[in-house]
């Protein structure tokens, strides 16, 4: 997994310190002193609210001394791996993941104190690490995960939707990275059971004196149920999810539960500060947590379980439409829609150009000699030359257009609204844009290039000869089509416009 970003130096050290029975405060010193940026994140650590003791550090080791080994230990090793990590490699909003992560480790921190019983710097540091699976998602299928991603409709809308097109969740990638990383156990674990802790602790039966990693895992669980609150679209549907949980897990009632997500809101913009990440101001943080606990006070246990059930079974309908949707609509290789797909929209487009007395313009796009490159080159190659092709058409078209793989290596745009000057300005340097656009071929350290022939039909309502002609939306794409093949035999890399006679 070459994507896929290292644990830096400073990192492994750590971790090996952290596994050490007897560690010296000097020897912490001298590892994390060769790296400026993280000295200074842990003096700014010590002397800041979320970690405040009565005397102010002024150096590395009075920063360690105040802190303690094990707090330091751990709060360096989230230091260092959030900055390594920073930036994705592939089309996860990374911005959006940091920021979830602070709020789960603020949320994870501040359940292990209310409960009393665990170690509340490992709590923060497996809160924010548990969904690092995703990283894992994004490297390896940046594509079809960002993708997913960007259509799911929460967090556990997204984790089902990952075991119905990959066959794991983010949970169990991020499990199996920290042990790739030789990180510490605890942190496995919390990231294994981070969404379903009795599955991954089947043979207790519940019991935490028979696997005391139940509970480190019930309390990440949570946390990432408490970070949906600020973090989501439906903040009251994931109130009602979190106080479930907590009841279920800890047997918080209502008041209890708005106590921590009150302590949360603190942690959070104290944290923010610290790791340095961007989240919404403290006032819109209030204003999330004055919401939830209105929820609270306006619903009953019974109902908040009842509630938590169906929106729990929404979730899981969800991802499963959300999977046959994509399915359906999308064609897997360029992730433009597919041909099936295509017929309504067109239909819809064409109807609404005839209500609406404006021109629409389809045009079919093929690319020049693709088989040369299939032949040459293997058809991994040819793969990549229609995804580049494809990206370059998406980030060209409006909100509006409707833009498919239309088979093989066609596609087809259909531009609604523009004038016919304006449609031919939009072909052209769509053709110029594919041309002047050079594609890797895979392995070979060689780049090519490849053209387009592009032929388009208009049908214009305010025209008798010309809605005459392109009378229904088939006979606009026939008529694309003809104009397609005298581009092609013209010459290749040209546009043609097929008119009315």
């Amino acid at each position: 997994m070459k994507s896929l970003p290292s644990v830096p130096g400073v990192a492994l050290r750590i971790v090996e310190l952290s596994q050490q029975p007897e560690v010296d405060a000097l020897e912490i010193v001298e590892v994390l002193s060769r790296d400026p940026a993280l000295t200074v994140k842990v003096l700014a650590a010590a002397n800041s609210p979320a970690f405040a003791h009565r005397r102010k550090a002024a150096n590395l080791r009075e920063a360690v001394l105040a802190l303690g080994i094990e707090a330091t230990l751990t709060l360096s090793l989230g230091f260092t791996l959030l900055h390594s990590l920073q930036s994705g490699p592939g089309r996860l909003d990374c911005s959006a993941f940091w920021r979830r992560a602070v709020v789960c480790g603020a949320a994870a921190q501040c359940i292990g104190i209310r409960e009393g019983r665990l170690n509340s710097e490992e709590l923060l540091l497996a809160g924010m690490l548990q969904d690092l699976g995703m990283l894992v998602f994004d490297a390896m299928e940046p594509r079809a995960y960002g993708r997913l991603a960007g259509e799911a409709g929460n967090h556990e809308a997204l984790r089902l939707a990952e075991i119905g097109c990959f066959g794991v969740d983010h949970a169990e990638l991020g499990s199996w990275l920290m042990e790739r990383w030789n990180l510490p156990d605890y942190l496995r674990q919390a990231a294994a059971g981070s969404h379903e802790p009795e599955r991954s602790t089947a043979g207790c039966g519940g019991d935490t004196e028979a696997c005391p990693e139940l509970e480190l895992m019930r309390v990440v669980a949570l946390s990432s149920r408490m970070a949906d609150v600020w973090v989501t679209e439906d903040p009251e549907a994931a109130t009602v999810q979190a106080a479930a949980l907590a009841h279920r897990y800890f047997g918080w009632e209502q008041a209890l539960f708005g106590e921590v997500l009150e302590m949360v809101t603190t942690a959070v913009k104290q944290l923010i500060k610290v790791y340095e990440v961007d989240i919404q101001g403290g006032d819109e943080l209030n204003r999330i947590s004055e919401q939830a606990r209105e929820v609270l006070t306006l619903r009953s246990l019974n109902m908040i379980h009842e509630a938590a059930q169906v929106q729990r079974r929404s979730q899981e309908l969800e991802a499963q439409n959300s999977i046959l949707k994509q399915q359906a609509e999308r064609d897997p290789l360029t992730e433009l829609h597919n041909r099936r797909h295509l017929a309504e929209r067109l239909q819809h487009a064409f109807e609404r150009a005839g209500r609406a007395r404006e021109l629409l313009a389809v045009a079919l796009i093929d690319l020049d000699h693709f088989k040369s490159v299939n032949d040459e080159f293997g058809h991994q190659a040819g793969d990549a030359v229609l995804y580049g092709v494809a990206k370059i058409l998406r980030s060209s078209v409006r909100k509006q257009d409707i833009l498919a793989r239309y088979g093989g290596e066609e596609f087809l745009i259909a531009l609604p609204g523009l004038g016919e000057l304006a449609v031919r300005g939009v072909l052209e340097r769509l053709r110029q844009a594919i041309a002047d656009h050079p594609h890797d071929m895979g392995g070979t350290l060689q780049r090519r290039h490849v053209t387009a022939s592009i032929g388009y039909a208009l049908y214009d309502p305010n025209n008798a000869t010309a809605a005459a002609h392109f009378s229904s939306i088939e006979a606009l794409i026939r008529g694309a089509d003809e104009a397609l093949y005298r581009a092609k035999s013209s010459g290749r890399n040209r546009v043609e416009q097929e008119h009315p006679s």
